[in-house]
């Protein structure tokens, strides 16, 4: 009887030892499966940015990806920092959405060096080796302009001998956006008002950074100089620095929508809500639904490898007008 019960109490020590190492081989062979994406985002400065942020996020933890998510906070130091560290933790991939163009090829060399994959988002990088990221994931900027050029050529066509004068806002300095938006419009309405007899010029340039309450300095500034009263087309780089300029102009007799035409870039629900009302006339959507685009890119990547992926993935987008049926214009997430 004795000898029976060793007998019992060794099989289970076995067993439990068996069991043991079984956990540890499941757990090993989890860990080996789980693919980590190290995620660095510019910063929270507008709704249009918290969406583009969330898309990315919900659509690769979707994917069963375990997303290490850091905030820029709009320093480019600090996105410098988190992307080492995302190098240091080994992650599978690196997506982030550069503050600038400019100053990232040495990080971008380290992630190189380590064998990271790394996917740029939204803005463009510039850098002397375009091997040192995989793809660029976002929209066609230059078509942005190129769309609110076309919807401004269009809406004086019918004038004959004249000049329209337009004031640009513009963005953050460096940046893509900015200068692409730019180049896009004015390469625009110089093709087309040859075609109509019409000067559309654009008479002033004042910078926004992007950013609400500067669009309202500069505008209110540019008031106070009386200037305002030249200009017939208000061109805004995105909707938060329109958003500003509405609210300086609150305090003129300047009639948005009518004694001013406005043409802005992004389509938040709180520029379509002013599109609907007849105070602005154009919103060219810049699409922060980019989460779909990054999470086939990285899938395509992981299962085919480098080759499978193009150089430029660009997102859908489209042009919201005062004169379209506004039942047509989908719910704004953002």
């Amino acid at each position: 009887m004795r000898n029976i019960k060793i007998g019992l109490l060794l099989w289970l020590c076995l067993s439990f030892l068996a069991g043991c190492q079984a956990v540890k081989e499941t757990t090993a062979e989890t860990s080996e499966e789980s693919i980590v994406i190290g995620f660095s985002q510019s910063g929270t400065e507008s709704s249009w940015r918290k969406r583009h942020t969330e898309s990315i996020r919900t659509e690769l933890e979707k994917e069963g990806y375990e997303v290490l998510y850091r905030n820029g906070y709009m320093n480019q130091e600090r996105q410098i920092q988190d992307i080492r560290s995302f190098i240091v933790y080994q992650v599978d991939a690196i997506v982030f959405t550069p503050i600038q163009e400019n100053n990232w090829e040495p990080i971008l060399e380290e992630a190189a060096q380590a064998g990271i994959p790394v996917f740029v988002v939204d803005r463009h990088v510039n850098v002397s080796d375009p091997s040192l990221f995989l793809t660029h994931i976002g929209p066609s900027f230059k078509a942005e302009g190129n769309r609110a050029g076309l919807y401004v050529s269009n809406y004086y066509k019918e004038h004959q001998n004249e000049t329209i004068n337009v004031l640009e806002l513009t963005g953050l300095d460096a940046t893509s956006p900015t200068y692409l938006r730019s180049e896009g419009f004015r390469e625009t309405i110089k093709r087309d008002y040859a075609h109509n007899n019409v000067t559309i010029q654009v008479k002033d340039e004042l910078n926004g950074d992007f950013i609400r309450r500067k669009g309202k300095e500069v505008i209110e500034q540019y008031i106070a100089e009386g200037k305002m009263e030249q200009i017939d087309v208000l061109f805004s780089h995105n909707d938060e620095m329109t958003l500003g300029a509405l609210e300086a102009l609150e305090k003129t007799d300047i009639e948005p929508g009518k004694d001013l035409v406005i043409v802005s870039i992004d389509a938040q629900k709180e520029m379509i809500d002013k599109l609907k009302q007849g105070i602005v006339n154009c919103v060219v959507e810049c699409n922060p639904d980019a989460g779909v685009f990054v999470k086939n890119a990285i899938s395509r990547y992981l299962a085919r490898g480098a080759d499978a992926i193009p150089r430029e993935i660009y997102v859908h987008e489209t042009v919201f007008s005062s004169d379209m049926d506004f039942d047509q214009i989908p719910p704004r997430n953002y």
